[in-house]
């Protein structure tokens, strides 16, 4: 049983990097690294998300969220500001050209799930989606 628990961490680790490398390969001419990709499809979702919300939703700590800000602002894909409320908060607005680069990541992310899922039926995904979830919520509740 330890064995088996071994090799689903290992499995999940290995299908996340592997997820990440997929990006970087598809993403890369846009500029926005695979690792990046969730930050795009967050601030877009949420305009205005300050770097502190932004770090939980994604669940990195701050100091990689104010890196990887660092990196998509030098690049043009954000626009940082001071919350009007709340001077101590940095907002992130995505500029036009992270708009652009959105349908491309979104495409990217569900390739990866129909290449991922190949060969599946449709009740092994739904089986999969839901002891994954519980699997989740259960990491969330360990932090």
């Amino acid at each position: 049983m330890a064995e088996t628990r071994g090799n689903l961490m290992h499995n999940i680790g290995l299908i996340s990097r592997c997820a990440t490398l997929y990006r970087d390969a598809r993403l890369e001419h846009l500029g926005i690294s695979g690792y990046q990709a969730s930050y795009v499809t967050q601030i877009c979702r949420c305009p205005g998300i300050s770097q502190d919300q932004l770090a939980q939703k994604l669940h990195v700590n701050r100091s990689s969220v104010t890196r990887q800000l660092a990196m998509l602002e030098e690049n043009g894909f954000i626009t940082r500001c001071r919350s009007d409320s709340d001077r101590r908060l940095m907002q992130v607005y995505p500029t036009e050209k992270m708009k652009q680069a959105l349908p491309v990541v979104r495409e990217c992310f569900h390739s990866w799930r129909d290449s991922l899922t190949e060969g599946l039926s449709e009740e092994e995904i739904s089986t999969l989606e839901r002891l994954l979830t519980r699997l989740a919520e259960r990491a969330e509740g360990l932090q």
